[in-house]
Formats: C-alpha cells, sequence, structure tokens
C-alpha cells in the first residue's frame, strides 16, 4: 500500500518531467543502433535487459541488471517500479535511440517510463505499449491516433500503442510502428524471460 501523500508527490514529479519533454521529428531511417529495454519479474525481483542492435546487420549485444523492486505495480505510476533498474540496464550500450516498454505521452500526466526515461537521460526515446493507459482512439486515414485532451500523443499499430517519449515526434512513432513490433524489444522480452528462469 503506497501513501496517499507520495503519489500526490509522484503526480507532481511527473508534471514536472512533463514541462521538460523536447518533441522533435528525430528521423529514424537515420539510426544506426536502435536500443530497446525491458523487466520481467520473480516475485519482488526484477530482471532488466537493454539490447543495443545494429540496424543493418541485425547483430546485438545486451547488459541486464537485476534487483529487487518495492514499490507495488500501480497504472500511471510504471516509472517508480522499473524506470531505476531500466537505467542500470541501459548503461554504457551504445544507442541511437531507446524503445522503451511502456508509455511516453499517452499518458495521464503526459509522463510515462519513456518520457521519465528520456528527460532523465536526455535522450531520444518511444514509449511502445501492449495496452492503453489513457486517452481516446480516433482513426484518420489509415492511422489510428490516440488523443489525450484534444492532443495526438500517439499511435497505435495492430495491438501496440507507440507514443513519443523525448526528442522524437508522433511522425517518428508512426514511422517505426509501421515497420511492425520492433525486433529489438522482442529479443529484450525474450531474454528477460531467459534470465528470469534462469
Amino acid at each position: 500500500m503506497v501513501e496517499k501523500h507520495l503519489l500526490e508527490f509522484l503526480e507532481k514529479l511527473q508534471f514536472l518531467i512533463s514541462r521538460n519533454i523536447n518533441i522533435e521529428h528525430y528521423g529514424i531511417e537515420k539510426i544506426k543502433r536502435i536500443c530497446g529495454v525491458d523487466v520481467a519479474y520473480k516475485g519482488n525481483i526484477g530482471f532488466s535487459v537493454a539490447v543495443s542492435m545494429d540496424v543493418s546487420t541485425e547483430e546485438y549485444q545486451y547488459k541486464s541488471y537485476s534487483g529487487e523492486v518495492s514499490f507495488p505495480y500501480i497504472p500511471g505510476f510504471l516509472f517508480m517500479r522499473e524506470a531505476p533498474i531500466m537505467m542500470k540496464a541501459i548503461e554504457g550500450l551504445e544507442c541511437d535511440l531507446l524503445l522503451v516498454d511502456g508509455h511516453g505521452l499517452a499518458h495521464p500526466r503526459k509522463s510515462g517510463i519513456a518520457t521519465v526515461i528520456g528527460v532523465l537521460l536526455d535522450f531520444p526515446t518511444i514509449g511502445v505499449a501492449k495496452s492503453r493507459l489513457a486517452g481516446e482512439l480516433i482513426t484518420e486515414g489509415d492511422i489510428v491516433y490516440v488523443y489525450l485532451g484534444g492532443q495526438k500523443v500517439g499511435v497505435k499499430f495492430g495491438r501496440f500503442f507507440y507514443s513519443p517519449g523525448n526528442k522524437v515526434d508522433l511522425q517518428d512513432c508512426i514511422d517505426l510502428g509501421r515497420r511492425g513490433y520492433p525486433k529489438v524489444l522482442k529479443i529484450a522480452d525474450m531474454l528477460t524471460k531467459k534470465l528470469k528462469k534462469e
């Protein structure tokens, strides 16, 4: 059980982070190395794996980090549970763009885990999530957008939701989503599950 005053404090922190987001076009076609990070759990131990993949050859390297996770899963506050161990796994990896298993702007306070990590590291990030956390879906042409407060904050391709974290824009999310679910995240997911079993 998390005290109400702590959640109120974390909400203020998220609003502060959301005011420091830099939304700008990155251009995913120029990426040489793309990274993905994911977490799996065994009891209260979190296993985080960050994968760095060469876009042209698909050769990859990875780093892992495991540690005790004491903060419970509360929708909208995933960053408190997973960001600390994700950021430890990312350390030292060569990377142009980081894909985070979670949301970016498509979050009630426009401050999902991809945004928090992107702002804290001052790095280009995109959130790729398996379910919608906030906003409504509106189809325009061949694209399903996530609208929140009258603003486009993400896109849906297949069953996945893509939203800007930091130093990217919605077009980057569209370009990424059109390529299908990112292989680097599939590898990260596979490796976290493998690590958890070991």
